[in-house]
């Protein structure tokens, strides 16, 4: 026990130091692994919410969709932090031309294609399409009333219209600059946002009320995050597993606990950018880096292949989990403990396929997924 706690604090203040060989310049294993995984917790997600808001609150089969759905809530910031280690530890520089004629372009075009999508299929399939509806779905899509999932497209617009200030920053900061653009993102990204949802600031009022960055703001310091952790060591694996628990818990006991008091599903627990998620996200980062160190052939190729495509699966997953419900296949055919991760794989798997076909068309390849 002594030699661990030894250990511990070796790796703690290793933490805060950077590797002499940044991983950097090349395509990182890690991030391919990381964004393999957050796309499968992105659709494990979204299956278990078919649960937890159908399912008695606190019943058998809730607490089987929790389970997963709990363990899957790393999914956005893993997502955030893999987009900062893929922009800022660039070695070949970031050209501010090219995030404005080729990034953003590339997600305010496929935001709007895949939102007008989600709204025509319906319509296309229970209603007639009049001029009227289509002009309500015109000035709905300008207003940005889209698809709830794609609220991460609207986050990722103005992480790349932030990129050419964080980069500059990433570029210059010493450790010291490093470690308190940390430290002040998990105080006023993290801590203060999650204190607030749970009404824990009601006796402040005024201009203290609005220190805690947004999600779409705070987003910008996950990327911070991932940048950090990539140019360090990786956890050691009981630290890392550790964290998983630790976030897990936090979604799993907290959710449940709440949810039951109010009689109905509470979520703030299971949040973006929340305390829970965030211990999820560092501890399956850390273990990605760790798998990316090792050099598995066979399970580099996969990742690498599954991370391709991971902004596809992305788009297109809730179609084909809702053509999956249509023809009779849903958390209701069996236990949640067993449907949950098998619709969630029969999902990737057909939203994969999809990537696969799509990204034969040049023009839907290069701009549309």
């Amino acid at each position: 026990m002594q030699c661990k706690n030894i250990l511990n604090r070796e790796y703690v203040m290793r933490l805060f130091e950077k590797m002499p060989d940044a991983v950097t310049g090349r395509r990182i294993s890690a991030v391919d692994y990381a964004k393999t995984l957050a796309i499968a917790c992105v659709v494990m997600i979204h299956v278990s919410s078919e649960v937890l808001l159908g399912r008695q609150v606190g019943s058998a089969a809730w607490l089987e969709g929790l389970f997963w759905g709990s363990l899957a809530r790393g999914a956005v910031p893993l997502f955030l932090m893999c987009s900062g280690v893929l922009f800022l530890d660039r070695t070949d520089g970031l050209s501010v031309q090219h995030i404005w004629k080729r990034n953003i372009p590339h997600i305010l075009l496929a935001l709007f294609v895949w939102a007008t999508v989600y709204k025509m299929i319906p319509r296309f399939l229970h209603e007639k399409v009049t001029a009227d509806a289509l002009r309500a779905i015109l000035l709905e899509l300008l207003c940005g009333q889209h698809e709830g999932h794609l609220y991460f497209l609207h986050i990722m617009l103005l992480v790349y219209a932030a990129l050419p200030i964080t980069y500059t920053f990433a570029a210059n900061a010493d450790e010291k600059m490093e470690r308190y653009a940390l430290v002040f993102w998990i105080i006023y990204g993290v801590l203060l946002p999650t204190a607030k949802s749970f009404g824990l600031l009601h006796a402040f009022s005024g201009i203290f009320l609005q220190w805690p960055l947004t999600l779409a703001w705070g987003a910008i310091g996950c990327t911070w995050l991932g940048h950090f952790l990539i140019k360090r060591d990786p956890m050691p694996v009981y630290l890392a597993a550790t964290m998983i628990l630790i976030g897990f818990t936090i979604c799993f006991s907290g959710t449940w606990v709440r949810s039951v008091h109010a009689g109905k599903l509470e979520a703030q627990m299971l949040e973006g950018l929340s305390l829970g998620p965030c211990f999820l996200a560092v501890g399956f980062f850390s273990i990605c880096m760790r798998l990316g160190k090792k050099g598995y052939g066979k399970l580099e190729c996969i990742a690498k292949a599954l991370s391709g495509g991971a902004f596809c699966v992305y788009l297109v997953h809730l179609l084909v989990l809702r053509a999956l419900t249509h023809i009779g296949l849903s958390t209701n055919c069996f236990r949640p403990a067993v449907s949950v991760p098998f619709l969630a794989l029969l999902c990737l798997a057909g939203s994969y396929c999809i990537y696969l076909f799509l990204k034969k068309i040049p023009l839907v390849n290069r701009w549309m997924i």
